[in-house]
């Protein structure tokens, strides 16, 4: 038979450890949303790119908020509506580029605000009426086009050694003439040893 302060106790005890895994989570960074405010700033996009609810917001590689809508509006020429859910102690330039970056290993895609070398950081976003921010990012498979006709046209250094047979073929000679040096020097060690000469290296 129990009794009704064993009840109270269990109660106690079971309230104590709530607010000690909400101080932890506190403590960790986890609940921080709950203490911030944030304020909405949209984007008309022509894609998600990999995007999702929750996903992070960079500015300049600093984390200052989340992605907290996405949607889809088929009659406009960027079909994609994303909300940017922005702490208000950050202040965002009116100038920032946004743009899609991966993660390495399956994280997810965030988005990483970035003020451009010729934009003025000086003039701010504003906070109690953002206007919406337009921008076409570019897919995987367009990254892939650009690089490939970058190849073709003999562009960059593979580009060159792709399309110039000359560099092959120099790059083929200089191997070749690596391999017999080290040849060479492979006889030269094993003839010296066996005069008797010690080599220290």
């Amino acid at each position: 038979m129990r009794h009704p302060w064993q009840d109270f106790m269990v109660g106690l005890f079971s309230i104590i450890a709530l607010a000690g895994l909400a101080t932890l989570l506190l403590f960790f960074g986890e609940l921080t949303f709950l203490l911030e405010s944030r304020y909405s700033l949209p984007l008309r996009a022509n894609a998600a790119s990999g995007l999702r609810v929750g996903s992070q917001v960079m500015l300049e590689g600093v984390p200052v908020g989340e992605v907290g809508e996405i949607s889809l509006d088929h009659e406009a020429a960027l079909p994609v509506r994303i909300v940017l859910r922005v702490d208000t102690r950050h202040q965002i330039p009116a100038c920032v580029k946004p743009a899609i970056s991966a993660g390495l290993l399956g994280g997810g895609s965030r988005i990483d605000l970035r003020i451009p070398s010729n934009g003025d950081p000086t003039v701010m976003i504003d906070q109690s009426n953002p206007a919406p921010i337009d921008v076409r990012f570019t897919s995987f498979g367009e990254q892939i086009e650009i690089i490939l006709d970058h190849l073709t046209n003999g562009q960059g250094t593979i580009g060159r050694l792709l399309n110039d047979s000359s560099l092959y073929d120099n790059m083929a000679d200089s191997a070749q003439r690596l391999t017999l040096t080290l040849r060479d020097l492979q006889i030269l060690v094993r003839k010296v040893k066996e005069e008797g000469i010690d080599l220290k290296f």
